[in-house]
């Protein structure tokens, strides 16, 4: 049985040598994420066991390192402040305003800190991560008004909205450009640019990846994201443009850094935002990575992850000089 054992840990090391384009932490990473995540995901959508699943595995995180410094932010309901917390370097050039993703009913400060922190170190920049009501026990549009309201507040506090990038993952990626369009339609300035990693950008699921990348997705059976998307919308349409931005008047929005996996069901939420983005005159660029997973940006330990990472960084320079 060990003999076999180590048969397959090497065949497996062949073959993922023999990829070029693929390491050996993310070949793992995937084995384990369909072998557990997707697994576990079948069925109804259980928003109290997959809180505590990822509570429970953010508490086995390294805390930042002490070249960013942690700093977390109470809410403030006298000004419509949801919580938030920064992670900031020393001598910070940029501001990064992050939302995180978990189909706006769970993930949070603590799953994504590791992130937050890696990206303002390579961004040189202090990281706002942003703790907006989820659902069901705060439904659309809520998530927008927090993000729109920690938006308002950075510029109260005299921020350049010309330093400033907005990012985010998944859900988060997708509440980052609704916050775009609702801060465009009330008059206010916009960041210099936007990182959103895998968006969810089309809470309706039409797009045809979610069908034909069912079985090549190794995170998420399809079936979960309509339910997720219930929990959220509250009865609302699903192509409502500020819970879908896929559908939301895009022009005049800053340019665009966008990330997806080749194999994930969300595919056609990045291409179609993409190919509209362009079509209606934003700048954008899709980075489209094969075999990897959902998110897959957000995963530290994959050397894919902190390479995308240390791009967005210079990202965020560009656009920033760019602005100015």
């Amino acid at each position: 049985m060990l003999t076999w054992i180590i048969v397959k840990v090497i065949l497996t090391i062949i073959f993922v040598k023999s990829q070029g384009h693929m390491s050996i932490q993310s070949f793992i990473t995937n084995l384990v994420l369909r072998h557990q995540f997707k697994r576990q995901g079948r069925g109804p959508l259980n928003v109290q066991k997959a809180r505590h699943m990822v509570s429970k595995m953010a508490k086995r995180y390294p805390p930042p390192p002490k070249s960013v410094t942690h700093t977390p932010v109470p809410a403030q309901a006298q000004h419509a402040l949801c919580a938030a917390e920064w992670l900031s370097v020393a001598h910070p050039k940029h501001t990064v305003l992050y939302f995180h993703g978990g189909g706006y009913f769970f993930c949070g400060l603590d799953t994504h800190r590791p992130t937050c922190a890696y990206l303002a170190r390579t961004a040189q920049a202090r990281v706002l991560s942003v703790d907006y009501r989820m659902a069901p026990e705060h439904v659309f549009p809520a998530a927008v008004d927090d993000a729109v309201a920690w938006w308002q507040e950075l510029l109260r506090q005299g921020t350049d909205p010309k330093t400033v990038v907005f990012a985010g993952d998944s859900a988060g990626g997708g509440l980052a450009l609704a916050c775009m369009v609702a801060a465009r339609d009330q008059g206010l300035p916009l960041p210099a640019g936007a990182i959103l990693f895998s968006p969810w950008s089309d809470l309706s699921c039409s797009g045809e990846t979610m069908k034909t990348l069912a079985d090549a997705d190794v995170m998420f059976n399809p079936e979960s994201l309509p339910e997720a998307a219930a929990l959220y919308l509250a009865g609302k349409p699903s192509t409502t443009p500020l819970a879908s931005p896929l559908f939301a008047n895009l022009k005049g929005l800053p340019s665009l850094m966008i990330h997806a996996s080749r194999h994930e069901i969300l595919l056609a939420d990045s291409t179609r935002l993409h190919d509209r983005a362009v079509v209606q005159g934003v700048t954008s660029e899709l980075h489209l990575k094969a075999r990897m997973p959902h998110v897959w940006p957000t995963m530290l330990l994959l050397p894919e992850a902190r390479q995308t990472l240390k791009e967005c960084g210079e990202f965020i320079a560009r656009v920033a000089r760019s602005a100015r």
